[in-house]
């Protein structure tokens, strides 16, 4: 009997030690590390690409024997962070905030986070942009901005609590880093455990990304009573009118407006040529006793298609720089201003009775007189004669009526909030400057004055200073 145990025991430890022989080395790495849990539509060749690794270590790593076998719900181990432990989460940079206020908010390590999205300038990333956080229960905090005039000493008492102990708290070297324009973040008691990983940001902006000749709109939480909100655009555009190839950094106001609901909204159009890649927005909210408080995030410029248009021969003069340039300076100066009151309802109408009957569409690239396709169109086409009337296309105020030598009889309407229309090529002209007219009323007759080669209404909308789309405001979206 004891031989018998004996040898029953010697071969449990034959088996043990055959198990161990073909048990994986890394069965400790399984349990250990930085997980990441699988989200619809992901893919192994996409969580590889966001982590700067391959698809062969993910696969080895998580024992994954296809290429196509992830779910879901699976959580999978990311090589590359075995020092780190816990589970990494994808959310958005969210609109509003700059990408080191959104990781203060956070309230962990910025090496780890700058770390797990591999950045190295934060001018390289945009709101909107997907980015990795990891997934806590830290507490919610408070987001307390220093605005310009305050200093350290005295955000710290209006907290109630020592200079010291609130640069602790937020990762500074010393009370001295309390500098304006930046920041802080205390812990919020009245909020709940869990990272707020999907809440309505304060900030919207549509369409995202910005998107060539068309109009922005920037909705945001209004400031506290008494105080202001403005800001600023800052895109790289080609306003040179086919004389020049350069882009230039340009920077338009911002103008925001109580909405509805109660929120603040600026319209902001996206010049035609603007060049793909980063526009900068600041916002600066001005409180009752002067101070300001700023910050700036990036967004995403994308190039969108308008196709081309039939090439046109025209008179020598009517490209001539010395002609173009000045009248479009002209026109842009009446442009820059953004009266309060909003004039218009729901979009705007058809300012022609040919309703949808266009002959040329906005953004067309355009080439006169065998040029290359350095123009654009600037506005949609109307088809019409001499005895066709021109409507007013909202209510507004006539801040030009006159002649001019591209556009020839030429009317703009102010409709307040830097919306403006243009009715370019008129054979007559019935308002003046300073007229109030009201949506529908007739202002003048379809013609074929200026830059064309037939009679027809050239009919332009401009947002913040820039030619926009007018199509998307006959539609109705803003």
């Amino acid at each position: 009997m004891p031989k018998t145990i004996n040898q029953l025991f010697q071969a449990l430890l034959i088996l043990v030690l055959i198990s161990a022989l073909f048990s994986p080395n890394s069965v400790k790495a399984q349990s250990t590390g930085l997980k990441y849990t699988v989200l619809e539509g992901d893919s192994i060749d996409s969580i590889a690409t966001a982590f700067r690794t391959t698809s062969y270590r993910i696969r080895r790593i998580n024992y994954i024997p296809d290429l196509d076998y992830i779910y879901p719900g699976q959580k999978l181990l990311i090589p590359g962070f075995d020092d780190v432990e816990g589970e990494v989460i994808r959310v958005k940079q969210p609109f509003g905030n700059s990408l080191t206020g959104y990781f203060g908010s956070l309230h962990q390590p910025l090496s780890l986070l700058t770390r797990l999205n591999f950045i190295t300038n934060v001018d390289q990333t945009w709101a909107g942009a997907p980015l990795y956080i990891m997934n806590t229960s830290t507490p919610y905090v408070k987001e307390i901005p220093v605005t310009e005039g305050l200093t350290g000493l005295e955000t710290a008492a209006k907290l109630g609590l020592s200079k010291w102990t609130v640069a602790e708290y937020n990762d500074l070297p010393g009370p001295w880093m309390l500098m304006p324009n930046t920041l802080l973040w205390t812990p919020d008691a009245s909020s709940v455990e869990g990272m707020q990983s999907d809440s309505a940001s304060d900030m919207t902006v549509s369409p995202f990304p910005l998107l060539q000749g068309k109009t922005t709109e920037i909705i945001t939480n209004a400031p506290a009573e008494g105080a202001s909100l403005s800001g600023s655009l800052r895109m790289s555009i080609n306003d040179s009118l086919g004389t020049d190839s350069n882009y230039t950094s340009t920077e338009f106001p911002l103008h925001f407006f109580s909405s509805d609901d109660g929120r603040m909204v600026a319209l902001q159009g996206v010049h035609r040529f603007t060049k793909p890649g980063m526009a900068a927005m600041r916002i600066t909210t001005t409180y009752p006793d002067g101070s300001t408080f700023s910050y700036q995030e990036n967004l995403q410029v994308k190039t969108y298609d308008y196709g081309l248009g039939a090439p046109i021969t025209v008179d020598e003069s009517y490209i001539d720089s010395t002609v173009t340039v000045p009248e479009w300076e002209m026109i842009k100066i009446i442009y820059q201003e953004a009266p309060p009151t909003k004039e218009w309802t729901f979009g705007l109408a058809d300012p022609s009775p040919s309703e949808g009957d266009w002959i040329s569409r906005y953004g067309l690239l355009r080439s006169y007189n065998d040029s290359d396709y350095i123009y654009f169109h600037s506005g949609v086409d109307f088809a019409g004669n001499n005895s066709t009337p021109i409507f007013a296309a909202a209510a507004g105020t006539v801040v030009l009526a006159q002649d001019v030598e591209v556009r020839g009889g030429a009317t703009i309407i102010s409709h307040g909030r830097g919306v403006y229309t243009g009715y370019w090529h008129q054979s007559q002209i019935d308002v003046k400057v300073g007229d109030h007219v009201d949506a529908g009323q007739t202002i003048g007759m379809v013609g074929g004055t200026g830059r064309v080669t037939g009679a027809h209404l050239h009919f332009e909308v401009s947002v913040g200073g820039i030619q926009v789309d007018p199509l998307e405001w006959l539609q109705g979206m803003y």
